[in-house]
């Protein structure tokens, strides 16, 4: 019986398949190495862009960066004041050292505030020429500034200006129980946003608790009764509508003290005055009822800006027009 002969397998020629194989190799050992070369390439070059924008970003002027400490958002505007926001959605007032080139209207303008604001606030009037390096306060909202009598506390000054003791305890970065200072930032707040007062079941004798008034128009207080501002300034467009306050009789319409006004008497010792109109749609003598249309919102006399200057008088001594309004 013949044994079978072991025969070694034959060398083969080598593939197409084992020669696409050993040239894939080379191609992905020579791209390992360009990558590698291109990640040495730029961590090099990397620092070098993160640091130019370092530099781009401590190029920021300092008055850019002093208005953002001030409370600025980045499109340079700030959320408005209403009556049911909290104070850590507010800044402090702040301050700002006056910049060369720096005016009042442009400070006022980067810091999303009326040019009124920064003046009040600052004791400034119109055509002040600002100083290099004089130190301006700058709120985080548009408002005044209302003295503190001796004696008087925050929730005093609060209550009788209807707004949120804790707001303005914030705004003025006051802690609880500190002394207050000679004055207070308080906040412009809209008509609509002041809490009503509830109405008596029954007269009293004292005149101060009646809601005796109408609110003459709709707006934002811009200025409250004050020693030296004997009314309420309730700022909104030219042409806002301005009514009676309460029945009674005109006793003048038409150009004096408070550019073109009208002041009704309303025959119980009271009388009412609406400053500053565009335009008066009543006259002198005639019987208006509440609530009538007596004419328009506008900026006549010295004026700044459009708004109602209404003042309520008993026996022509003005009074808090807040102690008389729902």
């Amino acid at each position: 019986m013949s044994r079978a002969k072991y025969r070694a397998p034959a060398a083969r020629a080598p593939s197409s398949s084992s020669q696409t194989g050993l040239a894939g190799g080379i191609v992905r050992y020579g791209a390992h190495l360009w990558v590698l070369a291109l990640s040495i390439l730029l961590g090099g070059l990397v620092p070098i862009g993160i640091h130019h924008q370092l530099q781009d970003a401590a190029a920021t002027t300092a008055s850019d960066t002093a208005l953002a400490r001030a409370g600025m958002h980045a499109d340079g505007m700030l959320k408005p004041y209403t009556s049911a926001a909290r104070a850590e959605q507010l800044r402090p007032v702040t301050t700002y050292a006056v910049l060369p080139g720096d005016s009042i209207g442009s400070i006022a303008a980067r810091a999303g505030l009326r040019v009124e604001t920064v003046l009040q606030v600052n004791h400034l009037v119109s055509g002040d020429q600002l100083v290099r390096g004089e130190v301006l306060a700058l709120p985080p909202i548009d408002g005044s500034m209302v003295p503190v009598e001796p004696g008087q506390s925050l929730v005093q000054i609060a209550t009788a200006l209807r707004l949120d003791p804790a707001v303005v305890r914030d705004l003025n970065n006051l802690a609880l129980g500190a002394p207050l200072p000679a004055e207070l930032f308080v906040p412009d707040v809209s008509t609509e946003q002041l809490p009503r007062r509830i109405t008596p079941a029954a007269p009293t004798d004292t005149r101060h608790h009646l809601v005796r008034f109408l609110w003459p128009t709709h707006g934002t207080i811009t200025t409250y009764f004050l020693p030296w501002h004997p009314g309420l300034d309730i700022a909104n467009a030219y042409g806002t509508a301005e009514r009676a306050a309460d029945g009674g009789k005109v006793v003048f319409a038409g150009w004096g003290s408070y550019g073109i006004y009208v002041q009704i008497d309303h025959g119980n010792g009271f009388t009412t005055v609406y400053g500053h109109m565009q335009e008066v749609l009543v006259a002198a003598g005639q019987l208006v009822q509440p609530g009538q249309l007596i004419g328009y919102m506008g900026a006549t006399g010295r004026a700044t800006g459009s708004h109602c200057h209404f003042e309520i008088r008993y026996h022509g001594v003005p009074q808090n027009p807040l102690d008389y309004l729902p």
